[in-house]
């Protein structure tokens, strides 16, 4: 059987793209019946199987024989997420204690899931304030770095297009602006850096900087969106 899956961005091998991609297609299977259907010799296909599950693509029912059941697809992609972000803040917190001061950058953002996951790196790592401006919907992504960062003692100063409950923030309303394009989301964090953007459905068009006026312009950009018209 030839993948249409790929896994391997993510940490698993081909075999075990393949073998997951059969066990979602196919269902729960003993190990010799997954082989059969991914067309691989029986070893193979026990090693990944058992690789998917040490990984957290699978389960393994016990009896005899054993049954491998996958984890669905929305579970197995949390736990890559949350690898990645566990991660990505390693090797933060590395970088940072090894690197000299850097050069002012600014990078062009155009994915929405991109920027949340910028914001949610920025904010999980805020040490004295954070202002953010985004739509409603962004929110439930953005809550388990805004919960680290109000737990840290973070000041948060936070907007949205619609109402927003938060049990550990207040969260108020901004009107969309004249001539914006697309819902804004704007960003400062800490002062070291600020994210300007307009979001149009699944897209996104701005930049993430660090620049100092970039950030000077973003913190403007935030009070006069606050500001009563």
């Amino acid at each position: 059987m030839a993948a249409s899956l790929d896994l391997t961005g993510f940490g698993f091998t081909p075999t075990e793209s393949l073998v997951y991609e059969v066990l979602v297609r196919g269902g729960p299977g003993t190990g010799y019946a997954i082989a059969r259907a991914a067309g691989l010799a029986r070893a193979n296909a026990y090693s990944a199987l058992e690789g998917l599950v040490q990984k957290g693509g699978a389960r393994v029912e016990e009896g005899r024989p054993k049954r491998y059941r996958p984890e669905p697809p929305a579970t197995l992609i949390a736990r890559i997420i949350d690898a990645q972000a566990v991660a990505l803040d390693t090797l933060s917190s590395v970088l940072d204690q090894i690197s000299v001061p850097t050069s002012p950058t600014l990078v062009e953002l155009d994915s929405t899931r991109g920027a949340l996951q910028v914001l949610s790196h920025e904010i999980a790592r805020a040490r004295g304030t954070v202002v953010l401006l985004a739509p409603a919907d962004a929110y439930p992504t953005l809550i388990p770095a805004l919960r680290k960062a109000s737990a840290g003692g973070v000041a948060l100063e936070l907007g949205a297009s619609r109402p927003v409950e938060l049990p550990f923030a207040t969260v108020g309303e901004f009107g969309a602006p004249t001539g914006w394009p697309g819902e804004p989301i704007v960003a400062v964090i800490d002062d070291r850096g600020a994210m300007i953007l307009g979001r149009t459905g699944d897209t996104v068009a701005g930049h993430w900087g660090t620049d100092p006026v970039f950030v000077a312009s973003a913190r403007t950009v935030a009070t006069a969106l606050r500001s009563p018209r």
